[in-house]
């Protein structure tokens, strides 16, 4: 029985997302308005390439997701903190309010 619960809640998991399919986290630009223009694009340089290194892993992990779930039924790549969703989402938030506060300021 207790067995079967752990099992389930594994399947129950899930496999990590392909950085494709992650959602912008909502970011306030307001603090983006402060700044000025040669600091926001340094910034966004900098959120892009974060953005990159961590796409590109978790990209590994959903496909070592996808193979063990065909072999064990068990997302054992995302258990094992291989998932970042959440910091990949938050960095998307961050470019989407650097864009935004870039246009509102005309930066180019």
């Amino acid at each position: 029985m207790k067995k079967s619960v752990i099992v389930l809640l594994l399947l129950l998991a899930g496999c990590a997302k392909p950085p494709g399919e992650i959602a912008a986290a909502a970011i306030a630009t307001d603090p983006y308005l402060q700044r000025n223009c040669d600091s926001l694009v340094a910034e966004r340089a900098d959120k892009r390439a974060a953005l990159e290194q961590l796409s590109e892993h978790q990209e590994e992990t959903a496909k070592r997701d996808a193979a063990w779930m065909a072999i064990v039924h068990v997302p054992v790549a995302s258990m094992s903190r291989g998932d970042k969703e959440a910091e990949i989402s938050r960095l998307k938030g961050h470019l989407r309010a650097i864009d935004e506060a870039m246009r509102a300021k005309g930066c180019s």
